[in-house]
């Protein structure tokens, strides 16, 4: 009998399954937008929206320290650990490390922000949702208060 005929009763057999991963290059910039499906790790340059392929279950985007995104971008699960200016949109995790700069709002369920992370934008709490974008419309942001005026008890509408 030969040293593979037999798996004793002891021992656990291990299958290694390699996970599809795209890495966009230090020295690579990317003009256009990207759709992805498994792993991408952005290593380089990329001016253009980074998005996961619809009826994709489970994929991540990484953008590594040296990495810069010029446009939103969407994913199942996202790790930011350098440079986004745009929107961060996720269906399940954020996280944003320490050597991270995100300049535009971050749509989360859930949210892992480590201490010296940058983001200039809003964080806003997606609730099992999908990632919903914050209009700046004027009609939207309008807020109405009535006050008396203590002279003439008049009425003013202030925006």
């Amino acid at each position: 009998m030969g040293i593979f005929d037999k798996i004793q009763s002891g021992t656990a057999a291990a299958v290694s399954v390699v996970d599809k991963t795209t890495a966009i290059g230090e020295n690579c910039t990317i003009d256009g937008d990207i759709t992805f499906d498994k792993t991408i790790e952005i290593y380089g340059k990329i001016t253009g929206t980074v998005k996961i392929a619809e009826n994709t279950t489970k994929a991540m985007l990484v953008v590594k320290k040296s990495g810069v995104v010029e446009g939103d971008v969407f994913g199942d699960d996202v790790v930011i650990e350098g440079e986004v200016v745009g929107n961060v949109s996720s269906k399940n995790k954020i996280t944003i490390k320490n050597s991270a700069f995100v300049s535009g709002n971050v749509y989360y369920d859930i949210l892992d922000m480590h201490g010296g992370a940058t983001v200039n934008g809003n964080l806003i709490r997606n609730k099992g949702k999908e990632p919903q974008k914050i209009g700046n419309d004027a009609k939207d942001s309008t807020v109405k208060l009535d006050i008396q005026s203590a002279d003439s008890k008049s009425k003013e509408k202030l925006l």
